[in-house]
Order: C-alpha cells, then sequence, then structure tokens
C-alpha cells in the first residue's frame, strides 16, 4: 500500500514540527506500506527527511499563496494520487476539499471551534475563523478518519459537529527528547531576595487567549508587595501587545520584574526552560498544549490555566487558575513560591507524566492507524 500526505497547506510551525517530527521518528514500512509521497511545497520538502521509502512532490501551485493550494487540492490532487496508487491519504493541516477517498485528517486548531474565545477578535480575524470552522467541519465529517490530540479536543469538537466516533482515535504529539531535564533541588523561598527573584517562566506567542497581560500584572503586584518574583514572557506577537504594554506602563517596577523575549532560537529556549524557577501558562484555548508539556519535560513546577486540555494533560502534577482573574493567579504564585515540598511534589510528578509523550510512540500510532483505515476501505478508493 502507498500513503499520501497532502502537506499542501503546511508552511511553518507546530504542522511542519509535526509532519518532521514523524518522518523522521516512524517507519511507515514497519507498518505496512511500501510507500510514503509528500505533496508540499518546495520550501517544506526541503525540511523532510531523504530515506527510501519517503518520496517528495511538488507542484506550482504549491509554491503559491493558500488560495492556490485549495485549487491543487480540488482540481489536481485526486488524478495524481490515483496515478500513484495511493491507497490512503493523510492530510495533517486540517483542511482536505479534495474528493480523494479515503482520507484520515487531523485537528490541531480549537480557536474556529470555540465561540467563546474567537468572538474577542476583530471582524477579519472572526471571519477568517468562520471560514476555518466551515472547511475544517466539512474535512472532519467526510473523513474516513480522524486524529484528535487529547480526549478534550475529541469531545468537544465531535459533540459540536457529530463526528462518528468508530473513526476517530487520539494521538497525541510529541516532545523534543532536547526539553527534558529531571527536577532539579528546590530552593526555599527564603533564598531569594530582591538580588536573586524566584522567575517565572511563560513561553507562548502573544494573542488574545494567552492572557500574556494578567500574568505581568499578577507579578508586578506581587513584586510591589514585596514578593522576590520575576516573569520571563519569550514569544513572537500575533496581536494584542499594546495589553502588554499597558501593564508595564502602569506598574513602576515592571522593568525589575518583567521581562518580554520577542522570540529565540531553539536551543536558547531549552536553556530558559533549564534555567527557569517555575512555571506559568496562562492559555484559554487549546487543542494540545505542546508548551505546557515542554515545560514538565524540563522538571519545572508549574502553574496552569484550569481551562480546556490543561487539567487532563497536567492533571494532579500542577497548581490552577482562572487566566482572566488576575487575583487567582496571584494566589497560584504565591503557593508555588513559598511551599519548596510541594514544587519537589508537583515536579516530579509532571516530569514522570512527560515520559510517554514521544515522537517514535506518535508516529507509530498515526502510521497503524493510517494503516487499518487503508486496510478497511481498500476497495472503496474514489
Amino acid at each position: 500500500m502507498i500513503l499520501g500526505i497532502d502537506a499542501s497547506n503546511i508552511r511553518a510551525g507546530g504542522g511542519l514540527t509535526h509532519l518532521k517530527a514523524i518522518l523522521e521518528n516512524g517507519n511507515p514500512i514497519n507498518q505496512g506500506f511500501t510507500k510514503v509521497i509528500v505533496w508540499s511545497n518546495n520550501q517544506t520538502l526541503q525540511q523532510l527527511p531523504t530515506v527510501d521509502w519517503l518520496e517528495k512532490q511538488s507542484h506550482p501551485h504549491l509554491n503559491k499563496s493558500s488560495i492556490w493550494c485549495f485549487f491543487f487540492q480540488i482540481f489536481y490532487l485526486k488524478t495524481i494520487a490515483v496515478q500513484n496508487k495511493c491507497s490512503v491519504i493523510f492530510a495533517p493541516g486540517g483542511t482536505f476539499v479534495s474528493i480523494f477517498l479515503p482520507f484520515v485528517t487531523m485537528s490541531q486548531n480549537m480557536l474556529p471551534f470555540e465561540y467563546q474565545e474567537s468572538k474577542h477578535y476583530n471582524f477579519a480575524m472572526r471571519v477568517r475563523l468562520f471560514i476555518l470552522f466551515f472547511t475544517q467541519s466539512f474535512s472532519f465529517k467526510r473523513a474516513s478518519g480522524m486524529i484528535f490530540l487529547t480526549q478534550y479536543a475529541q469531545n468537544f469538537i465531535s459533540k459540536k459537529i457529530k463526528i462518528q466516533s468508530n473513526k476517530t482515535i487520539k494521538i497525541p504529539h510529541g516532545v523534543s527528547a532536547q526539553f527534558q531535564l529531571a527536577p532539579r533541588i528546590q530552593c526555599p523561598a527564603s533564598d531569594f531576595n530582591s538580588h536573586h527573584l524566584f522567575e517565572f517562566l511563560y513561553v507562548s506567542y502573544v494573542t488574545i487567549y494567552k492572557h500574556h497581560w494578567n500574568i505581568a500584572q499578577a507579578v508586578c503586584e506581587l513584586h510591589q508587595e514585596g514578593y522576590p518574583i520575576k516573569v520571563t514572557l519569550i514569544g513572537s506577537t500575533l496581536d494584542s501587545f499594546e495589553k502588554v504594554q499597558n501593564v508595564l506602563n502602569n506598574f513602576s517596577n515592571a522593568s525589575e520584574c518583567v521581562t518580554y523575549i520577542p522570540g529565540l532560537p531553539h536551543q536558547q529556549l531549552i536553556q530558559h526552560y533549564h534555567q527557569a524557577n517555575a512555571f506559568v501558562f496562562g492559555s484559554s484555548c487549546e487543542n494540545m498544549p505542546i508548551i505546557l508539556i515542554e515545560a514538565m519535560s524540563a522538571g519545572l513546577p508549574i502553574i496552569s490555566s484550569n481551562a480546556g486540555p490543561m487539567p487532563e494533560v497536567l492533571g494532579d502534577a500542577g497548581l490552577y487558575f482562572n487566566p482572566r482573574q488576575v487575583s487567582e493567579i496571584k494566589e497560584a504564585m504565591v503557593q508555588i513560591f513559598e511551599n519548596q515540598n510541594l514544587r519537589i511534589q508537583l515536579s516530579q510528578k509532571s516530569f514522570a507524566k512527560t515520559l510517554d509523550y514521544t515522537w517514535q510512540n506518535c508516529a507509530n500510532n498515526t502510521f497503524q492507524f493510517l494503516y487499518q483505515v487503508a486496510q478497511k476501505n481498500e476497495t472503496k478508493i474514489e
């Protein structure tokens, strides 16, 4: 059997990370496939591994804007897939509008489905999210197989658009082993002072549902109250940075306790994970919180938003807060700062939970599921 992968809409970010990881860490030959063909733009294809069983194909439309990728799916992909004798197509980008069957797709973005989060964006962004809701709902309903990353996402989306449970599976992403560091010795609160601040780390791009401004405000208020703490915010800005800037402007001590870094190379980012004292995660909309799992893997004690799949992933290995309530964020920060034993217990628990989040597990389970779908629909190729 031959597996086709439609990566026409994968250019960067988490989608590219996932695609590279499953191709680097899995072997579809062991699962029953004879070859894998990936269709994408030249830049994406260049970043994929070179192995005997992988064939990389591009098309002029795939090297243009996103609308041309839709044209490729609609008018070209079925013919190309049939000519290459593909038994199934995997569309990890979520949206798949080709008439080829069978295909498997994957949900990686909750924002189009969570109106309580998307309603806070401007009109243009809401229109874009509505279009994504329509195209992904259409794709998910038609799919022969559906991969979800968390039980939360599976339950939420399946209920919202009525997806049959017998064609779904939960396969979480993996985390790079480079983040992994066993929990360190935790210092008592008395070891920290105005010259040696307890550092919270928050890694995430700045956008509305990440609530960076509330995290910054909580730290500024606690610092004013005499707590020797600070926060380092790392991530590029998509929108809403003015909210963060307003907080920084309103607190005279902000420069002493809040550091914002727009973005860092991978290795430098890992260093921040390994040097921080604790991690704070303030997002209220996630499909699978990879950044949270990276922090767990880095052996950090964690305080986290109580929204979405975060309690599913972190379980009893963290403290929780409502990311919209500064008072709750402050309470969790004080508790984790003051309680050395709690930090030890939580970091050990969270680190242990991450050992199964490997890209090898993700890749093997993904190729196995794709082969099962191909076998089940062997006589239904259209």
